[in-house]
């Protein structure tokens, strides 16, 4: 009996723990046996990689992220072109020698700053005094003709107001008085004379008259007294018109001299400026001393530098041969070359102002002025010349240094622009960070359009407000990345 009753508690046992352990082990039927569940069936199914970046207070500060305003602007597409820096050529002139001659002194070194009409040099040249001599005979030949010429016209005048006083029957004394100090040469002793022999002709036939009358002298008389008031009033009428006529005409044939002394004293003069580029006039000391004639002085047509020297004192020089190289360097000219594949992207007007960089100077940048754009496309290069003239106040500049410069090209207007180095690139695909809160910064996919050096157009992904991270960027780049990988 007890036997029995241990083998039914065995049992109920048995059962028990089987129904326990069935309890605690799946057993779905219909999907066949037992296995292992795998790790990825047991984890939910994952949206994607983050876009998100989210960083401490800490490393916000250390990153020094800067933060820029998406809105509409308009963008220029700036074209730039290699450059260098030459001379302006308005302010650069080689000074060449006139003539031939001897170098005598040299007072100027290349660096010394010299002003408007220092002496740079002396040459000693025998045809510049063989010039200076011609001229200087050729001036007082014209001078002692003016000087005739002028007493010619002097006389002239006068006589003109002698004869009006005299044909106005004027007294002889009131005549001799007005011209007793004035000028009229060999004519006074002809129209003076005439005159008083007319005005006694007329007293004489004036007194006579009444005499005739009366019967004291006869009447033949008196005709033949008459006939010779009539005869020296003809003469002295003949001898004003004769002398009038003299008198332009000597002061004619002396303006017809002095016209051509004057020509032969200009060509002279023409002729030593041609050789000294100046017409100096010659002083006394240089008139007294045959020396002075052949000195020849170089002088400075501006103030500015002296860029070289090629001669030294004592050397002969020769015609044309280069002394000095003289600049102002306060202005210089940035010259570049507009390809013909460049010339439909750009946009230039006379005068407009451009932006030069200086490869010496690369944290600089330098205002200049189109000064002149070339119409021929060189066949060559198949470029046309640009100058653009840049200031040099402080001097930094110096000609031959490459340069940048930085040509506008055409504009697009109203669009949405971010800074340029606030767009990144991962597998082709260009982004932008924004602010999405005070420690976070989110990646936003963008579709880029029209650039230039500092703009980028933003055609897909902004709308305008954002605030994206220009400087840093790279930084969350680096940030999103190394989140992914943990």
């Amino acid at each position: 009996m007890k036997s029995r009753v241990v083998i039914v508690l065995l049992i109920f046992v048995s059962v028990m723990g089987v129904v326990f352990f069935w309890d605690q082990v799946p057993h779905d039927f219909e999907q066949g046996p037992l296995t292992k569940p795998d790790s990825s069936d047991t984890e939910k199914e994952s949206d994607g990689p983050s876009s998100d970046v989210l960083l401490s207070e800490e490393k916000i500060k250390a990153m020094h992220l800067t933060l820029s305003s998406v809105k509409r602007q308009n963008l220029n597409r700036v074209r730039i072109v290699p450059g260098r820096l030459r001379y302006d050529d308005r302010k650069h002139v080689d000074i060449k020698a006139p003539t031939e001659g001897v170098l005598i002194e040299t007072r100027v070194k290349p660096g010394d700053s010299v002003k408007t009409g220092q002496i740079l040099a002396v040459i000693n040249s025998p045809e510049i005094g063989t010039a200076r001599a011609d001229l200087l005979q050729r001036t007082t030949a014209y001078q002692l003709v003016r000087n005739q010429y002028d007493w010619k016209a002097l006389i002239q005048n006068n006589v003109q107001k002698l004869v009006d006083a005299l044909l106005s029957q004027r007294s002889m004394e009131s005549v001799e008085k007005e011209f007793t100090n004035a000028k009229l040469g060999s004519y006074r002793s002809d129209l003076l004379p005439a005159y008083s022999r007319y005005l006694l002709a007329v007293m004489v036939n004036q007194k006579s008259a009444p005499l005739a009358k009366s019967g004291a002298i006869s009447q033949q008389t008196q005709q033949m007294r008459e006939a010779e008031v009539q005869e020296s009033r003809a003469n002295l009428k003949a001898l004003c018109e004769q002398s009038i006529y003299d008198v332009r005409l000597e002061r004619d044939q002396m303006l017809a001299k002095l016209n051509d002394a004057n020509h032969r004293m200009k060509i002279s003069q023409q002729h030593l400026e041609s050789l000294i580029g100046s017409g100096k006039d010659l002083n006394a000391e240089e008139l007294q001393s045959a020396a002075k004639l052949s000195r020849l002085e170089i002088i400075a047509p501006f103030s500015g530098t002296i860029e070289e020297r090629t001669f030294s004192q004592a050397e002969r020089v020769k015609q044309s041969d280069s002394l000095f190289v003289l600049s102002q360097t306060d202005s210089l000219w940035v010259a570049a070359d507009i390809r013909e594949s460049d010339w439909s992207a750009i946009s230039l007007n006379s005068g407009q102002d451009l932006k030069v960089k200086v490869i010496a100077f690369p944290q600089l940048t330098f205002s200049a002025r189109l000064y002149y754009l070339g119409r021929k496309v060189s066949p060559t290069t198949n470029s046309v010349p640009l100058i653009a003239e840049i200031k040099n106040l402080k001097g930094l500049l110096r000609p031959g240094m490459f340069a940048q410069v930085m040509i506008p090209g055409k504009e697009k207007s109203d669009v949405i622009a971010v800074p340029a180095r606030a767009v990144l690139d991962d597998a082709a695909q260009e982004f932008v960070f924004i602010k999405a809160s005070d420690r976070s910064f989110r990646r936003v996919d963008i579709q880029s359009g029209f650039k230039t050096e500092d703009w980028v157009e933003v055609q897909k992904g902004l709308h305008g407000g954002e605030q994206v991270v220009e400087e840093g960027a790279f930084t969350l780049k680096s940030e999103l990345l190394l989140e992914r990988e943990e």
